[in-house]
């Protein structure tokens, strides 16, 4: 499979970095890019750094679209300009197939960063899902994570807030968790090691029981430190303070459509 990145941020950035890991070559991946740093890294990792103009002459499975959503919907316009039998899978998030000029030679996808360690969850969706570059787009995907194929376009906006967003939420808490951990280890040139390991053994526990109320019945007692905790987790309503924050990415990503 050839696969042509039409810009690298983040995204890109990890997918590329999951598919380096996991066997695919250097020679099947390429990338278009105008950020001079950007292409430096990128030919750091032994990979071609090619024009749009080279698009038709490189005949790709699939040219996959990992721009800013602003510049999604002209690059979609060149990338069809400069060779109109592309089939591209967007990376973009909140932009839905009809608002792109070739819909049907789109396919949607949401993944997030974890594809870098070949653990990422994709969601993938497209007027046909039985078409030969649907079935690249999801092999692609299993070689660096899991494939959610969606039943419906609307699902994309939820997913995007849960998966794609969610993990920065989670980073968010342990982030604070860090904080205070310093606070009284500030001494410990090892620190962050230990964090490590405190966050590892996270999902270390939920392998072993995957059951969220079993493992906090395991660490809380009744009257003691971590049920104090837990109630005023709940007095302060963390729950809905996570629900709302899906709430709030999932409508922009609606918004973000709807700007187009």
């Amino acid at each position: 499979m050839n696969v042509c990145f039409v810009g690298c941020g983040n995204i890109a950035q990890a997918m590329i970095d999951g598919l380096l890991s996991n066997g695919i070559s250097t020679s099947s991946i390429a990338c278009i890019e105008r950020n001079q740093r950007k292409v430096e890294l990128l030919k750091e990792k032994n990979l071609e750094v090619i024009e749009l103009d080279s698009l038709a002459k490189e005949n790709f499975d699939l040219v996959i679209l990992a721009v800013k959503p602003k510049d999604a919907l002209s690059a979609e316009k060149n990338i069809f300009q400069a060779a109109p039998n592309s089939k591209i899978l967007t990376v973009v998030a909140g932009i839905e197939l009809n608002k792109y000029s070739n819909p049907n030679s789109v396919i949607r996808s949401m993944p997030n960063t974890s594809s870098a360690f070949g653990k990422g969850i994709t969601a993938l969706y497209a007027n046909d899902h039985s078409s030969k570059e649907f079935n690249f787009a999801s092999d692609l995907f299993k070689k660096i994570g899991h494939v959610f194929v969606l039943k419906n376009e609307r699902e994309m906006h939820a997913f995007t807030s849960i998966i794609g967003s969610g993990q920065a939420f989670l980073f968010e808490v342990l982030r604070i968790y860090l904080d205070e951990l310093e606070k009284i280890a500030s001494d410990n040139a090892d620190v962050i090691e230990i964090f490590k390991d405190f966050v590892t053994s996270l999902g270390d526990s939920f392998s072993d029981e995957p059951d969220f109320e079993t493992l906090i019945n395991k660490i809380k007692s009744p009257g003691g430190t971590t049920q104090a905790g837990l109630e005023s987790l709940e007095k302060n309503h963390m729950e809905s303070i996570f629900k709302q924050a899906f709430r709030a990415a999932k409508d922009r990503s609606i918004e973000i459509s709807n700007e187009q």
